[in-house]
């Protein structure tokens, strides 16, 4: 039964604080490549299917890993976009995780959502003035890091390699590429073998043509990002731009939604349901006016109502920061 006292975050930390030297770059790798085992009955493929196919049912997607505590199942908290919060999502049951890919100066592609370090590790500056050999001294502060999360973990920054052969049979992965390096990473995930077990996103306007059709877009899962932001005025047509973006002779997993008003939505969902792709909502904000609200918050204070009135006005996947209490959500609404 789905509980808010049940899945109450503890205040307590992890706090396996080790010095900035004390695992070696080498030592990292290794733990990058030995992961723990799925689950039994993960199957990769069984994954990529049901995200292709809406019907399948609701995909949920882990805001930069699982690294929320879950108490109902003994897990921790974890560093934001580490493996340890990978090896949570596969242990919650999660479909996919979503990360962050820079490049270092020296060229390397890491997992890493600020420009700076500050936030997220013992050590400060920006990263594209640090060399690979320099990040790997470092380590992961716990859960979000910054003032709340101080504890320093024993946890380093993955590279997207290590992070692709860390998911490689276990999770999909969508690949949240912060600079422009989309050929570099896309080259990066068909070379681990992982060419269909990810999903790139971009964000599109009236003028761009489809997407999903020009390389690198074309080798791996990719959906588009519509929405209103900040900066324009919400009067777009999200819907033609969404129609726009479906008329290229390939598919596109589905589309993002942002800041959409529910004239906007009702237009982009029509059109997604005639190309029966998925529509993903980001609930880590008040951004789709579904029902007025659609944040993690609200879910949490309405025993995951506000999921469910989502889910009813035809949002099938959700990249949460509460993927155990979605999921744990998830189970009680199917429950007989």
């Amino acid at each position: 039964m789905f509980s808010l006292k049940t899945m109450a975050r503890p205040l307590a930390m992890l706090a396996l604080v080790l010095g900035a030297g004390a695992q070696s770059q080498a030592q990292a790798r290794m733990q990058a490549q030995t992961p723990a085992p799925a689950p039994a009955g993960v199957n990769p493929n069984a994954l990529r299917d049901k995200f292709l196919d809406p019907a399948r049912g609701v995909f949920v997607v882990a805001h930069r890993g699982c690294h929320n505590p879950a108490p109902a199942r003994q897990l921790p908290s974890a560093p934001e976009n580490s493996l340890l919060a990978m090896d949570h999502c596969v242990a919650l049951g999660v479909d996919m995780m979503e990360l962050d890919v820079r490049r270092t100066s020296d060229g390397a592609l890491v997992i890493l959502h600020d420009a700076r370090i500050d936030r997220t590790t013992n050590g400060r500056g920006r990263l594209a003035e640090l060399t690979l050999a320099e990040v790997k001294r470092l380590r992961l502060r716990d859960n979000l890091g910054g003032n709340v999360y101080p504890g320093v973990s024993d946890q380093v920054m993955p590279t997207l390699d290590e992070a692709l052969q860390h998911a490689k049979g276990r999770i999909m992965l969508n690949l949240d590429i912060k600079e422009e390096i989309y050929p570099e990473v896309v080259a990066a995930a068909l070379a681990a073998g992982m060419g269909d077990q990810v999903v790139i996103k971009r964000v599109v306007s009236r003028d761009v043509e489809p997407l999903v059709d020009q390389a690198p877009y074309d080798q791996v899962p990719f959906m588009p990002i519509l929405g209103n932001w900040p900066s324009e005025p919400a009067t777009a047509d999200l819907g033609d731009i969404a129609a726009r973006q479906l008329q290229g002779k390939n598919r596109p997993a589905g589309v993002e939604l942002v800041f959409l008003s529910q004239q906007q939505f009702a237009a982009v969902r029509r059109v997604a349901k005639e190309r029966k792709i998925r529509l993903w909502a980001n609930t880590l904000g008040d951004v789709i006016g579904v029902i007025g609200a659609g944040s993690d918050l609200d879910a949490m204070r309405t025993q995951g109502k506000t999921w469910g009135a989502m889910m009813d006005q035809g949002i099938d996947t959700f990249q949460t920061d509460e993927p155990g209490p979605l999921i744990e959500y998830l189970r009680s609404r199917t429950a007989p």
